[in-house]
């Protein structure tokens, strides 16, 4: 399952999860997820406490603050969250240009990065 939010809050430490997405989760109630940027395989996971409230709403609490922090998420950012099955969410990140936000762990900047090294060595003279 794959669902999408927007940062619009300056600061938060938590973030509410689609009423949809507590539905499809059937009553399991997780005390914890793991959160990882797409793109980085599983070399990185963030431990993020999990928290309902009485009303059923879900949110990503503990954890998800230095989640933020870390990945520089700011307002106007378009995250995409894709739920795999056991309890983790690869999250991808889109920043105010409306595109895709590449960290320095990513596999795709690290191909793309040795791409252009070889490129370079290519033409290097000898």
């Amino acid at each position: 399952m794959e669902f999408f939010t927007i940062i619009l809050e300056k600061s938060s430490s938590k973030k509410v999860l689609p009423d949809n997405f507590v539905k499809m989760m059937d009553g399991h109630r997780p005390q914890n997820m793991k959160l990882r940027q797409a793109g980085n395989g599983l070399r990185k996971l963030w431990d993020v406490e999990v928290v309902f409230n009485t009303d059923g709403s879900m949110y990503l609490d503990r954890g998800w603050k230095q989640f933020v922090r870390t990945y520089d998420l700011r307002h106007g950012y378009f995250l995409v969250f894709r739920y795999d099955d056991n309890t983790t969410f690869a999250v991808k990140v889109f920043d105010t240009t409306m595109c895709r936000r590449r960290y320095q762990d990513d596999d795709d900047a690290s191909m793309l990065c040795l791409f252009f090294l070889s490129i370079r060595l290519c033409l290097t003279p000898i």
